[in-house]
């Protein structure tokens, strides 16, 4: 472009063109002519004189060029312009590519690096979890043995029955027994094969309470039961293990001699215990624990929360009054 200037003042520099107002002769180039801000002559003009004080600008796809000269006559400036359009397209379509490349290069760097580096976290993840599958294994056994002990004991030895160590031993036993029902619940859960029927869910919260009655009287919590008949379709399995995790909760986080309110009616459960919950999302999760003090792992409402959505029913936790209020609906 400044080429093409040069070459149209060289050319009409014999003919005094700014002077005598004669068509210069525009060589088949874009040139337009301006002096003192005000158009001369060219095949073109500009939208805006504010444009003269840049040397270049682009507009609507065109590079503009701006020579100024001073001359007796004021300020003149020579533009012209050239289309770059093409050129534009060819530098977003490379720079489009060039940063698509670079986002795949880094991907790659990016996966290479985090198995490399995570490699080691990776293994230990993987000996955990195949140590708490043997773990569970092994643990299975000798828990039913203590169980099943537990209740001959109960039977041929009634003297022992309300003895402290006695239940003390009981205790631990259900507490233990019920870390491994959780811990194999989300372990293998998968693999299960659920039997779905239609089950007496009246039924199972009575055999689930009289299971829990040594826990209960150790604690000399009241019970305040209102039970109707009501059935469900679910795997057996699976509802106990809802009932047993609402159950223990109520218990273990209930105050000595307090109350625990179990409705059961219109297809719908419900527990309410002493106590209060912080928040009501946390303890939703996996891990989590409103009260590091209580001992557990945390599984608990999660495992709750995650059988009802197995299952559509929907599950309720609430805090009022000093008073926690969980509910299933069926």
């Amino acid at each position: 472009m400044k080429k093409d200037i040069n070459e149209f003042i060289k050319a009409n520099q014999k003919i005094h063109f700014l002077r005598n107002n004669k068509k210069p002769n525009f060589l088949d180039a874009p040139i337009a002519i301006y002096i003192n801000n005000k158009y001369k002559n060219g095949t073109f003009k500009l939208e805006s004189v504010k444009r003269l004080n840049e040397e270049y600008f682009i507009k609507n796809d065109k590079l503009y060029y701006i020579h100024k000269e001073h001359k007796r006559l004021g300020e003149v400036f020579f533009i012209t312009h050239s289309d770059i359009g093409e050129d534009i397209k060819n530098l977003q379509f490379n720079l489009l590519a060039f940063a698509l490349f670079s986002l795949f290069f880094i991907v790659i760097i990016a996966y290479l690096l985090g198995k490399i580096f995570l490699k080691p976290m990776s293994d230990v993840i993987k000996s955990l979890e195949e140590f708490i599958t043997d773990a569970t294994h092994e643990i299975n056994t000798p828990i039913s043995n203590i169980l099943i002990n537990i209740e001959l004991s109960k039977e041929l030895y009634p003297i022992v029955r309300n003895s402290e160590e006695f239940t003390k031993i009981e205790n631990s036993a259900f507490r233990v027994s019920k870390i491994f029902k959780d811990l194999s619940f989300l372990k293998f859960e998968n693999n299960q094969i659920k039997e779905r029927a239609n089950t007496e869910v009246n039924k199972v919260l009575l055999e689930r309470l009289d299971f829990f009655k040594t826990l209960i009287e150790n604690k000399n919590l009241q019970i305040d039961k209102n039970i109707e008949a009501v059935k469900v379709e679910i795997d057996k399995e699976d509802l106990i293990r809802l009932i047993d995790n609402l159950l223990s909760n109520a218990i273990k986080y209930t105050k000595n001699s307090g109350l625990i309110t179990i409705t059961l009616k219109d297809e719908c459960i419900e527990i309410i215990n002493d106590g209060e919950i912080k928040n009501e999302k946390k303890v939703l999760k996996k891990f989590a624990r409103e009260n590091k003090n209580e001992g557990g792992f945390g599984l608990g409402l999660y495992i709750v929360r995650k059988i009802c959505n197995t299952y559509g029913f929907k599950f309720t936790l609430k805090s009022l009054n000093s008073r926690v209020i969980s509910k299933i609906y069926f």
